[in-house]
């Protein structure tokens, strides 16, 4: 049985957005230079900048709640590179979601990792820029996070490249054109409404790569480029949720949609269309795909390769539209694994091909597709009771102390509350959750704000956001 926690005060408290004595520096009217400001800058404090080109490559300071704004928006504010280095560098992780960095564009960075923006324990909030033509020789050209719980959101992430075309083989992997979030970190990252276009991996991600849990939510990933795996997305040995993306004209090898790698992918709403190559490909790892669309993809729509049966891997894919792909709608080439393809539209009322009794996308052998929808599957929200397979939180919001919360499952489980960054405030529940459990919380012991209750049930997770007030 899941039991809830002894109520104790939260260990991690937000810090103070602004302070009484916050001051605004003006830049270039105080400083000449966004560093010297910086420098310059307490916690609390805005640097505000005026349109212009400045060229720096910047080293945040060891400070908390510093605002870097611009006055004109990014089309008229650019921070330039110039093939030095990172163009911003945030590396302590006093720096959290008080720190914000707001309506610039980012050019012309060149390193290692992180051309544009290099955050090591950083968790900044990166929002409504355009961070474009940067490079990285290893890891995210556009931004590269490790041990971080970043927000970034609102960006245009356009024309990034990682790696060096043709390289020598013996060269590490490279990872995420566009971004590479890494690291071990507790907590969620979250990459929620950007545009993510015209980047290119050499290896792996040319968009995104993923190797720690993260939610990604609400973006357009489109006509990115890796070599080898996820021209869109590259997922590896984390827990992922995909959500509400589109994700769409993206080219690989394998997987230029998506390609899964180990750990736990739950694609819900999302749009995977006409990529060159598979719309998503499954490695290993473990699927949940609900309520989605793959359809124009040049081969299959979903595909899973062969591997060793030591493997883990299993995909559950239910209440998709699955229709129009150049090769198989979903194809296993695994007589050990058996994917579960059940009440999902296959673009005709007779079901799929191929493997299957009708006209519609081909299955192949090792696809369990029986019952199939007979009309589009997605065009209206499911209701709960279309979801079994995710679990599912209910309760009021905004939250108030006292309030009712009740968690759906079967499995191993655990309700955790995150702040506004993805970072855990505290555990609400742990343990075998069987069915459902009503929680009454105590919220006095947390500051009003914005937060996300995350469940998590055998590696499957929802999300919901939250307010709580007193």
């Amino acid at each position: 049985m899941c039991k809830p926690p002894f109520l104790i005060p939260t260990m991690l408290l937000l810090i103070i957005w602004r302070v009484l004595q916050a001051s605004t520096i003006a830049i270039p009217s105080q400083f000449v230079d966004i560093q010297d400001g910086l420098d310059q800058a307490q916690s609390g404090d805005t640097v505000l900048v005026a349109s212009g080109i400045y060229s720096e490559n910047l080293i945040w300071p060891n400070t908390a709640s510093i605002v870097l704004i611009s006055e004109q928006g990014p089309s008229q504010t650019i921070i330039d590179g110039d093939s030095a280095g990172s163009v911003i560098s945030l590396l302590s992780a006093v720096v959290d979601s008080t720190t914000e960095i707001r309506g610039f564009t980012i050019r012309n960075g060149a390193a290692e990792q992180g051309g544009g923006f290099r955050c090591v324990g950083a968790s900044p909030r990166i929002l409504d820029n355009i961070i474009e033509e940067c490079f990285a020789e290893l890891d995210g050209a556009g931004l590269y996070c490790i041990n971080s719980t970043a927000i970034i959101q609102n960006n245009l992430i356009r024309n990034n490249i990682t790696g060096v075309q043709y390289q020598d083989p013996a060269r590490d992997h490279t990872n995420g054109g566009g971004i590479c979030l890494t690291g071990n970190s507790s907590g969620l990252a979250m990459i929620n409404d950007n545009i993510i276009t015209g980047n290119y991996s050499t290896d792996y991600g040319g968009g995104i790569t993923s190797t720690r849990n993260a939610l990604i939510s609400g973006n357009q990933i489109i006509d990115n480029y890796s070599d080898w795996f996820g021209g869109g997305i590259y997922h590896l040995g984390a827990t992922v949720t995909l959500r509400n993306n589109l994700i769409a004209g993206n080219t690989s090898l394998w997987g230029a949609g998506v390609t899964l790698q180990g750990g736990q992918l739950t694609i819900f709403k999302c749009e995977i269309l006409n990529n060159i190559g598979d719309g998503l490909h499954i490695y290993y790892g473990s699927l949940n795909a609900d309520s989605s669309t793959f359809a124009g993809n040049t081969r299959d729509g979903i595909g899973a390769g062969a591997r060793g049966k030591s493997d883990s891997r299993s995909a559950s894919i239910t209440h998709c539209n699955i229709a129009g792909n150049g090769s198989y709608g979903i194809r296993s080439s695994n007589d050990w694994l058996t994917l579960d393809a059940t009440l999902n539209w296959w673009g005709d009322s007779s079901g799929p091909g191929g493997a299957g009794p009708g006209s519609g996308d081909m299955v192949s052998r090792f696809v369990v597709f029986d019952p199939w929808l007979t009309e589009l599957g997605i065009s209206s929200e499911p209701s709960h009771e279309d979801l079994p397979d995710m679990p599912d939180i209910l309760f009021q919001n905004p939250m108030t102390p006292g309030t009712l919360i009740t968690v759906k499952g079967d499995g191993a489980a655990e309700l955790t509350l995150l702040d506004a960054t993805g970072r855990v405030v505290t555990t609400l529940c742990s343990g075998i959750l069987t069915e459902t459990l009503s929680i009454v919380w105590n919220a006095s012991d947390v500051p009003e704000g914005m937060y996300f209750l995350l469940l998590t049930v055998d590696g499957k997770m929802t999300t919901e956001r939250v307010v709580v007030i007193r």
